[in-house]
């Protein structure tokens, strides 16, 4: 590998290091000195190459995702805006009630309330979507799984753009590598819900389950899978209509279904291993959606 290019890889990996990092500990301090120590670079030049490969500051990225965070716990959540605040990092309701107001224009209570009367209406004008009763008889069980280890690329943008590309450049590592067998399982993660982030922010990893020791290479990483207890839904038909699978699922399977969210991403599990030889009404996939 040239020179140049493996410096480019490098830095990737260690940018990729710092983005999970973030994301695994948004409730505790992440200052530049932290982050840096992650990346293994100075404290005075890592800001600039974060910025450069992510596209956000290193504050402005961390105080993105904490509202944001913040917003979907205000939306689904029982928490008041003081535990809300709180668990955003913010030692007092009135800077973060500051800070949200900045980011989605209206206070964390009449965004709670706006989002409320939203789903209201929404369930008004839904008719193909589940009733109550068939909500809780959606296709779904509950599983227990292990931590589990991924190699993943991850590509921001909407979903529909970024996810073909993401695919291509994880399934042309991953073959090359001989990583593919009958036991791998191609797993999709959308990180953000596209109500709240804007779509030049959206996070998509393409993720397959590997074995043994495999080195990351570019846009290549490696993660882990939180184990633990996940409600398991079987999505029947095209990837383009997960929306409405996961609107019915939030909407009316889990406020009378008694479960409550654990703070780790949803996933899919994609059961066709050749999407494109499929006819999308036969595509079969699993959203996982993590439960205490």
């Amino acid at each position: 590998m040239p020179p140049r290019e493996k410096t480019i890889d490098d830095h990737r990996q260690r940018i990729n290091r710092v983005l999970l990092h973030i994301e695994g500990h948004l409730d505790e301090p992440l200052s530049l000195g932290i982050l840096a120590r992650v990346a293994c670079f100075s404290p005075f030049h890592f800001h600039r190459l974060f910025a450069a490969h992510v596209g956000e500051s290193l504050h402005g990225h961390v105080r993105r995702l904490r509202l944001e965070r913040g917003a979907l716990r205000l939306s689904l959540g029982e928490e008041n805006v003081t535990e809300v605040a709180l668990m955003a990092g913010y030692e007092t309701p009135a800077a973060f009630t500051r800070a949200f107001r900045e980011q989605f224009g209206v206070s964390p209570t009449d965004y709670r309330k706006e989002r409320a009367m939203e789903r209201s209406e929404l369930l008004k004008e839904e008719r193909g979507l589940p009733t109550a009763e068939e909500a809780m008889a959606l296709d779904a069980e509950i599983r227990q799984i292990p931590e589990t280890k991924i190699l993943f690329v991850r590509r921001t943008g909407p979903y529909g753009e970024v996810a073909a590309g993401a695919w291509e450049a994880l399934m042309k590592f991953a073959y090359s590598r001989r990583l593919m067998t009958k036991d791998t399982r191609l797993i999709g993660i959308s990180h953000d819900d596209p109500s709240i982030t804007p779509e030049e922010n959206i996070r998509y990893d393409a993720c397959v389950t590997f074995a043994g020791d495999v080195k990351p290479e570019g846009e290549v990483g490696e993660k882990s899978i939180a184990g633990g207890r996940y409600t398991v839904f079987l999505h029947k038909g095209p990837y383009e209509n997960f929306a409405d699978t996961y609107r019915a699922i939030f909407s009316r399977w889990l406020p009378i279904s008694g479960e409550k969210l654990r703070d780790a991403p949803c996933f899919e599990v994609y059961l066709n291993r050749d999407p494109r030889r499929t006819k999308p009404e036969n595509l079969r996939s699993e959203i996982w959606m993590p439960v205490e």
